[in-house]
């Protein structure tokens, strides 16, 4: 049987990095084909040489059901029947279903060159149908629609013509950005897609997709391939234990006894979806918070580090009242807070590694009224050396590094504050699991330093992971505290869910 796709010695170097060290890939006729690592590992550069983005290196060959293709050149790709959904859908918001559909093939046209919108609206109508969105609105514009809607829409143009011009779907992390029940929906498209013989190389970070959707993986681990398995002989810790070369302690945390007096006061806190929180947090103590999209699980760290706005209540740091909507005010009271948005209110994409870890107080390299760059880079250094920070320089700009080593980054421009109060909104989300589990470390270490950590996540395992307090919220309001070994990834499953209805 011909392979779908077939890779040979693809190999990519960077200046001063190996990017892929001579990769081989098939993909089989109607399979389902992971394609996972760590960030760094070597999967986008991958995708972006089969999209024609990046030239490979000499001595890569590749064949598309039996026929060669040329390895870096898109027009070959689609020629060739590749077809891409990426992480950035590349629709367009304003314009609807069917327009966004009509841009990778044109409109059915008659006399004088007007569109036949009947048609062109039946044939978005089908498309939609087929991957099981019968009731979707083809007409309203992309922007309305939700995420799993909008994913759904881009996997629809992407295989338009599917059977005269099509070999092969990538999704590159098509459940990066959707909450729980559009990843549902979305497997229910992909496994309609498989029933239909069409092969998908799939990629992810995400290991529980891999097993509930993949026939094969292929991991990569520091550019090389190790392995294309079956995913049927393999279990999550031997996936896990491939993709970082060893395994990861995934105890949970154990009990803690507060003592003292808590770092972190917050009495009859609202604001945004929030209803009157009362939380103590104590030194050395990690703090959880779950709870659904929307339960005010959202709100909580953005109104203590004053992000938001407070209706109500105070904020307290040892002795410190925290100021409403004072971000400032916050952080001199000892508050370091890395967002969940690390792109967009994080990170500062133009910046270097060194102007972003040291971009919340410079005073220390002030000397004589003038900022020692000498200074600034050497601090650097320690935090790159003592958070394993990949870049090949303090000089390279943040977003030549992967999203683990950004988080990291992140990570070190809050602790060089030596913060009393430590919060983290969705602190692993869009890394993968080896940065995950050093991530982990990281947040275990601020917490054996004293440190008051507040940790407000959408895994639960995770917060099993990491908390020695869970708190649930539902409806904006507290409904329950799990600590030590009642927190289970169960027990804050069943709770949301069983309060859930109550409230309904």
């Amino acid at each position: 049987m011909t392979e779908t796709l077939r890779i040979e010695h693809l190999s990519k170097t960077f200046p001063g990095q190996a990017a892929l060290v001579d990769v081989s890939l098939e993909v089989q006729p109607g399979e389902v084909h992971a394609l996972v690592g760590q960030n760094g590992s070597g999967k986008s550069t991958l995708i972006k040489i089969l999209a024609g983005y990046h030239q490979p290196d000499a001595g890569a060959s590749a064949w598309v059901n039996g026929n060669p293709l040329t390895l870096g050149d898109g027009q070959a790709a689609a020629a060739a029947g590749i077809r891409f959904v990426h992480q950035d859908l590349g629709l367009v918001g304003s314009i609807s279903t069917v327009e966004n559909l009509a841009l990778t093939t044109g409109y059915k046209t008659g006399f004088g060159g007007r569109i036949h919108w009947g048609d062109e609206v039946a044939r978005a109508k089908e498309a939609m149908a087929n991957l099981g969105f019968a009731d979707l609105d083809v007409k309203a514009p992309v922007l309305t629609l939700s995420p799993a809607q909008r994913t759904t829409v881009a996997i629809a143009r992407a295989l338009v013509g599917w059977e005269q011009r099509c070999s092969l779907l990538i999704l590159d992390e098509p459940t990066a950005t959707l909450p729980g029940d559009d990843v549902e929906r979305l497997f229910d498209v992909i496994r309609r897609l498989k029933a239909r013989g069409i092969p998908i190389l799939y990629v992810s970070h995400h290991l529980e997709e891999v097993f509930a959707l993949a026939d094969t993986v292929t991991v990569l681990r520091d550019a090389r391939r190790i392995a294309s398995v079956p995913v049927a002989t393999l279990n999550h810790d031997s996936l896990i234990e491939l993709i970082v070369g060893h395994t990861i302690d995934e105890t949970a945390a154990s009990q803690n006894t507060r003592e003292g007096e808590p770092v972190l006061h917050v009495e009859a806190l609202s604001g945004g979806g929030l209803h009157h929180l009362d939380l103590d947090v104590y030194p050395g103590e990690i703090v959880g918070l779950a709870g659904i999209t929307g339960s005010g699980r959202n709100d909580v760290l953005g109104l203590i580090s004053g992000q938001m706005p407070r209706a109500t209540g105070d904020v307290r740091v040892g002795n410190d009242m925290v100021a409403n909507f004072r971000p400032r005010s916050a952080l001199d009271a000892g508050v370091a807070f890395v967002t969940a948005e690390r792109a967009v209110r994080g990170a500062v994409a133009s910046m270097t590694v060194r102007e972003n870890l040291t971009l919340c107080d410079v005073s220390p390299h002030f000397v004589g009224g003038r900022l020692r760059r000498g200074r600034e880079r050497d601090e650097s250094h320690e935090w790159i050396d003592k958070l394993s920070i990949k870049t090949s320089s303090t000089e390279s700009l943040i977003g030549s590094l992967s999203g683990g080593n950004q988080q990291k980054v992140m990570f070190g421009k809050a602790l060089r504050l030596k913060p009393k109060v430590f919060l983290l909104d969705e602190p692993t989300q869009g890394i993968d699991v080896g940065a995950k589990d050093q991530i982990h470390a990281l947040i275990d270490d601020a917490a054996k330093d004293g440190m008051a950590v507040v940790v407000a996540s959408s895994d639960t395992e995770e917060l099993v992971r990491l908390c020695n307090r869970v708190v649930i919220f539902v409806e904006g309001r507290v409904i329950a505290e799990l600590t030590g070994a009642a927190i289970t990834v169960e027990a804050i499953q069943h709770t949301q869910l069983q309060t859930s209805r109550r409230a309904s």
